[in-house]
């Protein structure tokens, strides 16, 4: 996958877009010059895009009143009459603009963060999840294959290649009593192949409803998202928060597919793309694996 897109859907240019419409903001009282607002429009532009194409999962309603209030407050920043009206059209959404990207900014960053996973400590891991997890060349060792070998825990992969998050309920039945630790990481297809928000959000709900039980830890990988499927975001964590299972940022799993060889196609991993998410998932249950290795690095 281009490392553009993946940049964009790993949610990565909301903070430099936030950062960018926030300058424009500061900087536009002081340009007087035709050329100057020219640049401030571009920059607005450019900063909302970015906002935008990062597909934070927010509410519509906040999506909406974002759009409201930029609009206005570009409309009245525009204007060559400063007329009393139009000037306090223009401070009050100026103020309200401030404030909205502040707080979108902070609402998304406490989702930036790797989770802390609780739970009672395990050697064993079971992986649900397509082909990323499964692998598509058998000379190519998939990832869970990798963890098992640099951890010494067991792992039982039960990943398909092209799985929907519909095939996944199967897999979730293969579960017994004694799997107390769990990974998902599942959806993509789904994404790709066009299945709808409300499909996605029923199948999905029904896996995490087989999947969670007392004393079961589980995890489950974010979507990097797309512009048209930001449902998908809210869907994973509103679910997420529903069954109490801890989610990974999507910028983790993005930022294995787009590093240097990490895949063979663009999106299945290579040798170091399995190593470099072995390591990374190696890290994120190391408070849950009872054979995690002493010493790790961050693989991103």
């Amino acid at each position: 996958m281009n490392p553009v897109a993946l940049y964009f859907a790993s949610g990565e240019s909301l903070y430099l877009g936030v950062l960018l419409l926030l300058v424009v903001i500061v900087v536009s009282p002081f340009l007087k010059k035709t050329w100057s607002a020219r640049l401030r429009n571009v920059g607005a532009w450019i900063g909302l895009t970015m906002i935008v194409m990062a597909c934070p999962p927010f509410p519509l309603g906040m999506y909406l009143t974002f759009v409201v209030v930029f609009l206005f407050w570009f409309i009245a920043s525009n204007r060559t009459e400063a007329t009393r009206t139009w000037m306090k059209v223009r401070h009050v959404s100026t103020g309200i603009l401030v404030v909205l990207l502040l707080v979108l900014a902070v609402v998304e960053f406490s989702h930036r963060r790797m989770p802390l996973i609780v739970g009672e400590p395990s050697d064993h891991l079971v992986v649900i999840g397509d082909s990323i997890s499964s692998g598509i060349d058998p000379h190519i060792p998939a990832w869970p294959v990798v963890l098992q070998q640099i951890s010494g825990v067991s792992v039982t992969n039960l990943a398909k290649p092209g799985a929907q998050v519909s095939e996944a309920l199967s897999m979730a039945r293969q579960l017994t009593p004694d799997d107390h630790l769990v990974l998902i990481e599942i959806g993509g297809n789904d994404l790709l192949m066009g299945v709808s928000s409300e499909e996605f959000k029923q199948h999905l709900d029904a896996l995490l409803s087989k999947v969670t039980a007392p004393e079961r830890t589980v995890a489950m990988f974010e979507l990097p998202l797309l512009p048209h499927k930001i449902a998908y975001g809210r869907i994973q964590r509103r679910l997420a928060t529903k069954y109490r299972i801890s989610l990974i940022p999507k910028r983790y799993l993005a930022g294995v597919i787009s590093g240097a060889n990490a895949t063979s196609d663009g999106l299945h991993l290579s040798a170091t793309g399995s190593r470099r998410m072995a390591a990374l998932v190696a890290e994120v249950l190391s408070s849950v694996l009872k054979s995690a290795p002493d010493q790790r690095t961050n693989p991103l």
